[in-house]
């Protein structure tokens, strides 16, 4: 519509000049003054015509302007329009990546609740540790009782010397008992056996006139019954008796057997308290050192890999000398870490202590025992075990005392003393203790190989889906292998045998035709032979 406007305006003042131009000369030679009048009103409506034209150039451009800006702004909304595409495909893009992410996050979240579980299990192994530990403390009542062991050992000795007369006593009421129920049952017997022939008697008296017509084997069938009931009883009390005799000869060797025990037990005894409590102080440390390895069995480690019993190492101190270090036990940790325990026995004054009769003696020997404890965390100190090459030790060292109640009684009596300890990086520690703080070196490694295994499995799972993706793509040229080598299959059995022009019927041509050969192909190779060439290889007269 903005294009045709021009062309109007310009139609129309075409129209209105040829119009006066008509009119001028229809009035040139009737009105000469009027016609430059008109002239001039030509001119000025040619003018306007011309002004009405410029005007209508002028709204054509304006509309060509605003088609092009129309055409701009079209162009510009499909830009965006495609640029709105493009976003829509790259969002269903990360839209379908998303989904691994989801998945992935929800492995990360699966894996923290793993970790979550697994925390809470470890909390619950400390708490039961903390339990186990309290529930020690609560038995220290029953391990202070064993420091009267010796003396309840010779009460018991004395107590089953007294239970080996009332055994004797026993034994012989059992006899005398044996022997009233043997006569007894003899008497039974006889009384039996008596009423046996008496009822015999009597039926045999009522019963003679009735069967005396009867022979001796009835008779015998009437009393065979009696006699082998009679011979089942009398077995029956000799097995009875055989027997009471066999359990009273196996108790006389109980209770010898007893008496021995108890007499090696009270020599043993004798022996460990002589042992233990003498000037051989080697044989403490021993039975300590026995001691703490029960405790490192118990723990759960393992000898060789996670602990080692006297690992001998030298150490060259500040002065160029020598020294030769060996701890009782090295515990290894995880990242490389380890453990050193050293076991040592204060025993001599602690017996003297629980055999004391008096407070004076007691508190004498008390003491004694606490300055033999000192004494072992000074020697313990002066070994620098921290200074061995190659180890990597904790800030502190384990002294272990094998006595429970020796242990806490120390503490108990000088307050002092863990402190001191602690001052010299020496963790005081009893078989309790030891035992709760190894156990959970036991969990720690048990949680570092699960997560060994558990990196080891990752590896494994990679290397196996990198070998499951190369066995497929092997899989996949295989059957491709397979397929072209029998489509070829297929193209050389038709060059063989079934195509036209094929090498067996070309064979059996050069064999009829005289060519001799040995050997003759299978039946399901050989030719078929055609009409045709069944007629050929007549005689030309026979085909006619």
């Amino acid at each position: 519509m903005p294009a045709v406007a021009p062309l109007y305006w310009f139609i129309l003042a075409l129209a209105i000049l040829i119009a006066a131009l008509l009119g001028w000369l229809l009035a040139r030679s009737r009105y000469s003054a009027q016609a430059q009048q008109q002239r001039d009103a030509l001119h000025a409506e040619l003018n306007s015509a011309h002004t009405a034209l410029a005007r209508s150039q002028e709204q054509h451009r304006h509309a060509e302007q605003a088609q092009q800006h129309s055409a701009e702004q079209l162009q510009s909304l499909q830009q965006q329009f495609q640029a709105a595409l493009t976003r829509l495909t790259s969002a269903e893009t990360e839209n379908r990546q998303l989904s691994p992410l989801q998945q992935a996050l929800q492995q990360e979240q699966q894996h923290t609740r793993s970790l979550t579980t697994q925390q809470q299990h470890l909390h619950g192994q400390l708490t039961a540790a903390q339990q186990q530990l309290q529930h020690w403390h609560s038995r220290e009542t029953e391990w202070q009782q064993l420091s009267d062991d010796y003396r309840q050992l010779q009460q018991q000795y004395a107590d089953t010397q007294l239970a080996h007369e009332r055994l004797h006593t026993q034994l012989q009421q059992e006899r005398e008992a044996q022997a009233e129920k043997l006569a007894l049952l003899i008497e039974a017997r006889e009384a039996l056996s008596n009423q046996f022939k008496s009822l015999a008697n009597d039926i045999l008296e009522e019963k003679s006139k009735r069967f005396a017509e009867q022979n001796q084997t009835s008779l015998g069938l009437l009393l065979n019954p009696l006699h082998e009931r009679m011979h089942g009883f009398s077995q029956l009390i000799q097995n009875t008796y055989e027997k009471e005799a066999k359990e009273r000869s196996s108790l006389e060797t109980e209770l010898k057997r007893l008496q021995l025990l108890n007499t090696q037990l009270h020599t043993d005894a004798k022996a460990l308290t002589n042992a233990l409590t003498g000037t051989q102080n080697k044989n403490q440390g021993n039975w300590g050192e026995m001691i703490l390895e029960k405790v490192l069995e118990s723990s759960g480690l393992q000898k060789g890999r996670e602990y080692f019993l006297q690992a001998a190492a030298s150490h060259i101190d500040e002065h160029g000398h020598t020294r030769r270090l060996q701890p009782d036990v090295l515990v290894n940790l995880p990242d490389n870490k380890q453990i050193i325990i050293d076991a040592k026995v204060s025993l001599t004054a602690y017996v003297r202590y629980t055999q004391a009769t008096d407070a004076d003696t007691a508190a004498r020997e008390l003491a004694a025992h606490v300055q033999s404890v000192r004494t072992h965390i000074r020697q313990l100190s002066a070994k620098q075990y921290s200074d061995i090459e190659g180890l990597n030790t904790l800030d502190f060292v384990f002294l272990f005392i094998p006595v429970e109640p020796a242990y806490l009684l120390a503490l108990q009596q000088d307050n002092q003393l863990f402190d001191e300890c602690f001052s010299k990086r020496i963790m005081l520690v009893g078989p309790s203790t030891l035992l709760a703080t190894l156990r959970t070196v036991a969990n720690i490694w048990r949680n570092e190989q699960q997560n060994q295994n558990a990196l080891l499995i990752a590896k494994e799972g990679g290397n196996l889906y990198d070998k499951f993706v190369g066995f497929v793509s092997t899989l996949e040229s295989v059957g491709k292998n397979i397929e072209q080598a029998q489509n070829q299959y297929q193209v050389a059995m038709k060059q063989l045998s079934s195509g036209r022009g094929n090498l067996i019927n070309r064979a059996d041509k050069l064999r009829q035709l005289g060519v001799k050969a040995a050997k003759a192909l299978p039946k399901e190779y050989q030719a078929e032979k055609t009409d045709e060439e069944e007629n050929a290889m007549l005689p030309e007269n026979l085909v006619n």
